[in-house]
């Protein structure tokens, strides 16, 4: 029987496997020659991202920040909180560089925020996984 979490935790791997690739194409040569590489890869990483949000904001969040259980309700709505400020960022982030003439301006800086921003979604998903999901995973276990 899978946990819980488990569709959640599977998304996780799907969107660090599609950052991973995005980052493959980071490099200056790459950005210069064929930005439009960067723009496919960034697409189908904020696609996926997109119906992962979807997901946490409609299924997800709303159940765990109703939980009986004080510590999943806690850790729920501390990252709960901390998720809209970085899924607003990220929104801006793909508008500004959704096109290869944006990316072949600036190459540099696509790529400095592009890392950045992937760090940081990558730590949060890290947080998920490592200390909101077992506690769900837990308790819903206990509770069956």
């Amino acid at each position: 029987m899978d946990r819980p979490t488990e569709r959640f935790r599977r998304q996780h791997k799907e969107l660090v496997k599609l950052a991973g690739e995005l980052m493959q194409v980071l490099d200056a040569e790459t950005l210069a020659e064929r930005p439009e590489e960067a723009c496919r890869r960034l697409a189908r990483f904020t696609g996926k991202l997109k119906v992962h949000a979807a997901m946490e904001n409609a299924a997800l969040y709303p159940r765990l920040l109703e939980s009986e259980h004080a510590a999943v309700r806690d850790e729920a709505r501390k990252l709960f909180l901390e998720v809209g400020e970085l899924y607003d960022h990220f929104a801006s982030y793909s508008e500004r560089w959704c096109s290869a003439a944006a990316v072949q301006a600036d190459p540099a800086c696509f790529s400095t925020e592009t890392v950045s921003l992937l760090q940081r979604l990558g730590q949060r998903m890290m947080r998920e996984n490592e200390d909101l999901y077992p506690l769900v995973d837990a308790c819903e276990e206990r509770a069956s």
